[in-house]
């Protein structure tokens, strides 16, 4: 394994690889590379293709380049929570968490809906183990002494099955978890002497938002499905299990454009569009290989 110094540029990656392969003599032997779907791979190679062609080597960088279903997975599940404006979103967020501009942090998850709601009212549970300590209580009340009580999960903009576990997790956990906050607003609780949060009165969630929250998962069901397939959770996995999973995915998404429920339809075109863009990308020459 050779350390990688430089800028992560599409040239300098090929130059990289092609300066590793060079002692080997294996040139001629290049058949496909498996990467991930940034554009740098993209660049890189396309020159990788311009050098093999100097060599009189055929090599057509679109059809010798499998892509990262997990990782395809990843972006479109992300591109349904988040928008089309994902990478802007997780800068952002980032940047507000880093200068401590929680204000402004809570305020761009809430842009993003109910799920954005509950990731806001979750961080300001688990944010002081005596609020911890008082919603394990209000579980414990609801749900019965013997329970053995779920911890909440906070979701995140890097890995889209956080979120999935928050909505789990919160669904199992409704009752208590409503009880819990509306007792907060409503009578002040807050034993911490901060006051009532300001923010919780914007987070919390209506019959509506549920419904949502409660579509949402449904939609993502698949999705966690086949991302526990594709990483050996479930059985081995097999370079065939792709095209099932491409195919039930992509019905999942046409029959979800039906839902009335705001936002949801536009959400679901946007991650139908980009797992479709990649569909089409998966070289059709190597179907009989399979």
């Amino acid at each position: 394994m050779r350390r990688f110094y430089r800028r992560h540029t599409g040239d300098n990656l090929a130059a990289c690889f092609l300066e590793i392969i060079d002692p080997y003599s294996i040139i001629d032997k290049i058949e496909c590379f498996t990467l991930n779907n940034a554009t740098n791979n993209d660049t890189a190679l396309q020159h990788i293709a311009q050098y093999l062609k100097e060599l009189d080597i055929s090599f057509d960088p679109l059809q010798r380049r499998l892509h990262c279903f997990g990782h395809i997975i990843n972006l479109v599940v992300k591109a349904f929570l988040w928008g089309s404006d994902t990478e802007v979103f997780e800068a952002q967020i980032s940047t507000y968490h880093d200068l401590q501009r929680e204000t402004e942090e809570l305020e761009a998850w809430r842009r993003k809906g109910p799920l954005g709601k509950l990731h806001n009212i979750i961080t300001w549970i688990s944010r002081s183990p005596q609020r911890r300590e008082r919603f394990q209580a209000e579980v414990k009340k609801s749900l019965g002494p013997n329970t053995k009580a779920v911890s909440l999960i906070r979701g995140n903009t890097t890995r889209w099955g956080s979120d999935y576990d928050s909505l789990i997790h919160a669904f199992e956990l409704r009752y208590p978890l409503e009880e819990f906050v509306s007792r907060v607003l409503r009578q002040n609780e807050d034993q911490e002497n901060d006051g009532t949060p300001a923010s919780l009165y914007l987070d919390e969630l209506t019959p509506a938002n549920w419904i949502t929250l409660q579509e949402i998962m449904h939609i993502l069901q698949p999705f966690r499905k086949w991302q526990l397939i594709l990483q050996n959770k479930v059985h081995f996995r097999q370079l065939h299990d792709i095209f099932p999973a491409m195919d039930e995915l992509l019905y999942q998404l046409e029959q979800s454009r039906e839902h009335e429920i705001q936002h949801i339809p536009t959400s679901v075109d946007l991650a139908w569009n980009l797992l479709n863009k990649y569909h089409r990308l998966f070289p059709p020459t190597f179907s009989p290989l399979i």
